[in-house]
């Protein structure tokens, strides 16, 4: 027994699973999480590894390049390696390839190994190498509390760490990242001039201090019959006992105490970095969700506990919440949900004109009950309703109803011949049942490919197919299971003899609602004016036969002429760009810049950010000593005084009259004449995933000189170029260094070792932690150093106590030379060479990304021969663009093949699905053209549209080519078939491309507002579709005529080989549509 007839003959079944879907999918729906983009895994690694006080060259050589080796010696799978070696600071950033979770898993538990088993790290790194994870929600908080006003840094730290503990209570919350926030320390600064009249060096203080902070556990004794725990306690009860710590013994037997030699402070660690908000010091808490969690309920909870909190604040506190995710969040969701919301009601309105209300309810029926199953599924498998998700429904709102109203098309072909409702709805469902099944799995096959696309752009977009999928699989369900039992239970039937009463109650209910649509007359126009379409189509369809061979090759030259020049006009690009309220201001200063000169730099470009209309700004934030990552996946965090940044937020889109690019362009003239700056780049937000700067070009070699000589080169090439702005590299020389060179002669006369000598001095100048003291929960690190201001000129270094083996002391003077010498910033490394690497950004008016990278490529093409040893990498977006775009040719011959078998199974032949396939070609005309006279560009969303695309447009090709069959199968000439096959299909045909059409056209002109990532690639389907559909209609049956006089020549039929068509042939397969 067919499923159609088990629908029909136990409606109730059917009816209970449609309530069951649909209740299920709507309480998913209203729990699934709300994100604008899908969860993506990086499959990345940072190391970060602190050694405050060294230079870069250090750095460098004792920290990042022992890492690196043993990443490259035991780690496998590697895409590529990044290192970053700045002042007291390695970060090396790990790329893999794509492999699956356990695989990554495993090679990331390799590199931890590789990463620990690297033993000859110096002391004096803060803590062991950090090995890091990341996740492209990493860079973005879901919101961001921050905490200021005219209070004590005391006072702000402990509201913070408060609020972080509220925070972090909080259902579904995963993390939170505070800035702004500095550890409390002891320090212990000694005066030299002290330290040399007692004749101690400064180690004999930090020995002394870890000696007598200490509570020692020594054993178990028995008194009488009571055993007890014996303690040694020594730890220090509170800040105060630590100046009266016994440093040393004076010859007189006096004791030294440390209040002699040194004062002590309760104190915070020297800030590093700095964050400010609105000009104001500040300690800032980016909370970020697990991705179970639901964006926008979580930011109300927060926001609920912001409000609650600022009542119990101490007086003059200020609590702000910023960097608000869910408000792009809902802006986002809320365009596409009403372009949903007006394609769904559009597709409905078009079925009502083409087929009545009664199956277009039927029809329309299919669409809430596949994404009722879809959000069930997604509740399942842990997907998230994002921006991509939606969009996926989006795509194929249209394109669900399609095999409805080839089986309604069919079904009511029976009633009108004079079935029953019942058997109509089964013989409707079972005739068509392969040809619906097999366009909808051609549909399948061009998606299903896009789901196996890599990289960060192929996770991002991976779930457009997967909703797409997931809702034709819905569909085919509904029209097979549950349609029919509508059908046979609704349908009306064309004799009304033997109804019941009720029946005929209904019947006539029904029919005075069409007759009070027909009031205006619009329906019984719209069916007149559709056979008038049919006649001419028939018409025309007769000359397009008749002259066959010169229309075919006409149209297929014209074809290949305005596709191939379409694709080299369009321009190209990874992910249109979107209005995000939100700028980054990036400062670099001097690198002699210490935090204060940073910070006062800073606060101008603040004052500037407050000159822009109130209404145009919402929160200024600020970071010093920093530039936090705005692109591209292994940026990285960079540290520097000399480092600050001004993130901007802006207010919502609809609340302003300006575009961030306008906002940007008037602040450039404001923030022009600031003196101090090196470079100051605007940074936006990018519309997809993060994909790099729009030119990164890491020029390698072994040698730092040649390498900037040859970054000077290229930037000039592109100084050279319209449209090219932020032209700069990340070569940087340091700031002025004071180095110190042993005498070897001298050292080893005195016992003394480079490191011992390097140790003492590093305490002197940047500290050493002595020990921890420890306050209720809170660990304190005691840290000794000399008093500030003490080695205030290179007199007082040379004058720096130096404690022998011996006991002796001796001057630095004595046992080393000191040289003042110029360093580097940051040493930057790429797979393991020296790199500099030269980016810029594109002002998309007048150029792109992709031709700028282009004609340097052209540039330096002969860069072998005129630097050999060196390379020049190009990376970034067009890198991104290039594997891209690769890959989804790929994947679209991948669909084709897949699609071609689907169709020689349906068809069992190795021809027809040749001039099925017909179709996509010209699919891929109508969508390049597409995008030209809409001025868009050629992005990896509009190839996921055309890739899609070729399953789309084959479904017409193939209902048609089935009735043709079918006909030549009931013994009717090739003729007859073809315009008998025209004309009956032609209304499900033109209505199935039209519901796709007609779903699409919300988004594509912002109906509900504009979404310019995903409107290229309703742009793709609309034109391509519209051609498509076109040229199924005539091209088609010409090619269908060819083959089968190719198929005579073959066969050796002289009778029937290129037969001239006479008009009486035509005039007699004109037969009447419903014949």
């Amino acid at each position: 027994m067919s499923i159609p007839k088990i629908s029909v003959n136990n409606p109730v079944l059917a009816n209970m699973l449609m309530i069951i879907i649909i209740a299920f999918g709507l309480y998913a729906w209203i729990n699934l999480p709300r994100e604008l983009t899908p969860e993506i895994a990086l499959q990345s690694v940072t190391v970060t590894t602190l050694y405050p006080g060294a230079s870069p060259e250090e750095v460098e050589k004792l920290i990042s390049a022992p890492i690196e080796d043993a990443i490259e010696e035991n780690v496998n799978k590697i895409n590529l390696m990044l290192s970053n070696s700045s002042e007291g600071r390695s970060i090396i950033s790990v790329d893999f390839e794509e492999m699956s979770d356990r695989d990554f898993d495993k090679e990331l538990e390799n590199l931890r190994t590789a990463v620990d088993q690297v033993n000859d790290l110096p002391e004096e790194i803060l803590d062991d190498p950090k090995v890091q994870e990341l996740d492209v929600s990493s860079g973005f908080p879901m919101l961001t509390i921050v905490v200021g006003g005219n209070i004590s840094e005391k006072q702000m730290r402990d509201v913070a760490e408060n609020l972080k503990d509220e925070i972090l209570d909080i259902k579904n919350i995963a993390s939170v990242q505070i800035a702004g926030f500095r550890e409390r320390e002891i320090w212990v600064e000694v005066d030299p001039d002290r330290l040399q009249a007692y004749q101690l060096p400064i180690a004999a203080v930090i020995t002394a201090l870890g000696a007598s902070n200490l509570n020692l556990p020594a054993g178990t004794m028995e008194l009488g019959n009571t055993e007890f725990m014996v303690r040694t306690m020594g730890e220090f009860a509170n800040p105060d006992t630590i100046k009266d710590t016994i440093i040393a013994v004076q010859p007189t037997g006096t004791p030294l105490r440390l209040s002699d030699v040194a004062t002590v402070s309760d104190t915070y660690e020297d800030a590093r970095t700095l964050s400010r908000i609105n000009g104001k010091p500040s300690i800032s808490l980016s909370v970020q969700k697990k991705s179970e969690g639901n964006t926008i309920a979580l930011v109300a909870k927060l926001r609920e506990l912001v409000e609650k909190r600022r009542g119990d604040l101490p007086e003059g506190t200020e609590l702000t919440a910023v960097n608000d995710y869910s408000v792009i969040l809902k802006e986002r969701l809320g365009i596409l949900e009403t372009n949903a919301f007006f394609g769904l009601v559009l597709v409905v309105l078009m079925l009502l004109l083409f087929i009545g209300w009664r199956n277009a309810v039927f029809a329309a029926l299919g669409i809430p009950v596949a994404f009722m199953a879809t959000f069930w599924f997604m509740s399942i498998a842990g997907y998230s309703l994002s921006g991509v998700s939606l969009f996926g429904l989006i795509l194929v709102v249209g394109i669900v109803v399609d095999d409805a109203i080839v089986v309604i098309e069919n079904t009511y072909r029976h009633i009108e011949a004079g079935a029953s409702p019942k058997v109509a709805a089964i013989r409707g469902a079972e005739e068509v049942g392969w040809p619906v099944l097999a366009a909808s799995l051609t549909t399948i096959c061009a998606f299903g490919p896009l789901m196996f696309m890599s990289g960060v752009s192929g996770q991002f977009m991976r779930v457009v197919p997967v909703m797409a999928i997931l809702v034709l699989i819905a569909s085919l369900f509904e029209v097979f299971v549950i349609l029919p039992a509508h059908v046979s239970e609704w349908g009306k039937a064309k004799h009304r003899e033997g109804r019941s009463r009720f029946d005929r109650l209904r019947t006539r209910s029904q029919d005075a609602f069409t007759a009070s649509i027909r009031v205006v007359g619009f329906l019984t126009w719209f069916g007149m004016f559709f056979d008038f379409i049919r006649s001419r189509y028939v018409r025309i369809l007769k000359t397009t036969i008749r002259y066959r061979y010169a229309f075919v090759a006409s149209v297929l030259l014209i074809g290949l002429f305005a596709c191939v020049g379409a694709f080299f006009v369009l321009d190209k690009e990874l992910f249109p760009g979107e209005d995000f309220p939100q700028f980054y201001v990036k400062a670099e200063m001097p690198p002699s810049y210490g935090m204060q000169e940073t910070t006062a730099v800073v606060a101008q470009i603040e004052e500037a950010a407050k000159k822009l209309p109130s209404s145009e700004i919402a929160a200024i934030v600020s970071n010093v000593g920093v530039h936090t990552p705005t692109s591209g996946l292994l940026e990285g965090v960079t540290y520097g005084s000399n480092f600050g940044e001004v993130i901007i937020e802006l207010t919502p889109k609809q609340e302003r009259t300006r575009g961030v690019d306008e906002i940007i362009a008037s602040m450039r003239a404001e923030t022009a004449t600031i003196s101090g700056i090196e470079q100051l780049n605007y940074i936006t937000q990018e519309g997809g995933p993060p994909s790099g700067q729009d030119v990164e070009v890491k020029v390698k070699g072994p040698r730092f000189e040649e390498l900037g000589k040859l970054s000077d080169v290229l930037k000039g090439a592109l100084h050279q170029m319209d449209g090219v702005y932020d032209i700069r590299d990340d070569f940087r020389t340091g700031k002025s260094e004071v180095r110190i060179y042993l005498k070897p002669e001298k050292a080893h006369q005195y016992g003394l070792t480079t490191f011992q000598i390097a140790q003492t001095v590093r305490t002197a100048i940047e500290g050493a932690k002595a020990t921890t003291y420890r306050e209720a929960d809170e660990a304190i690190d005691i840290i000794v150093k000399y008093k500030e201001d003490t080695l205030k000129n290179l007199t007082a270094l040379n004058n720096l106590l130096i404690a022998t083996p011996t006991g002796a002391i001796v001057p630095l003077k004595d046992v080393a030379d000191i040289i003042e010498e110029k360093g580097y910033s940051d040493i930057r490394r790429f797979d393991g060479e020296r790199a500099i690497t030269v980016s810029a950004s594109v002002d998309r008016q007048k150029t792109t990304p992709f031709k700028v990278n282009q004609a340097l490529i052209g540039t330096f093409a002969n860069m072998e021969t005129l630097y050999p040893g060196y390379q020049l990498d190009f990376r970034g977006l067009f890198d991104e663009i290039r594997n891209s775009f690769a890959e989804l040719w790929k994947l679209f011959i991948v669909g084709l093949l897949l699609i071609y078998v689907v169709l020689g199974a349906q068809f069992k032949s190795f021809i027809q699905p040749i001039i099925i396939m017909f179709a996509v070609p010209f699919g891929m005309i109508g969508a390049m053209v597409g995008l030209l006279l809409s001025n868009a560009t050629l992005s990896i969303v509009a190839m996921f549209g055309i890739v899609a695309l070729s399953g789309i447009v084959v479904n017409d090709s193939i209902v048609l080519i089935d009735f043709i069959n079918k006909y030549r199968e009931n013994g009717h000439n090739k003729w007859y078939a073809i315009l008998k096959g025209g004309s009956v299909r032609l209304r499900p045909i033109i209505l199935t491309s039209l519901t796709t059409i007609i779903g699409l056209i919300p988004m594509a002109v912002g109906l509900g507002g504009k979404s310019p990532i995903w409107m290229p690639m309703a742009y793709t389907i609309i034109f391509g579709l519209a051609l498509a559909t076109t040229m199924t209609l005539f091209v088609m049956p010409a090619l269908y005529a060819i083959t089968t006089d190719l198929r005579s020549l073959v066969l050796k039929n002289p009778e029937a080989r290129f037969q001239t068509v006479s008009d009486e042939d035509l005039l007699g397969a004109a037969v009447p549509a419903d014949d």
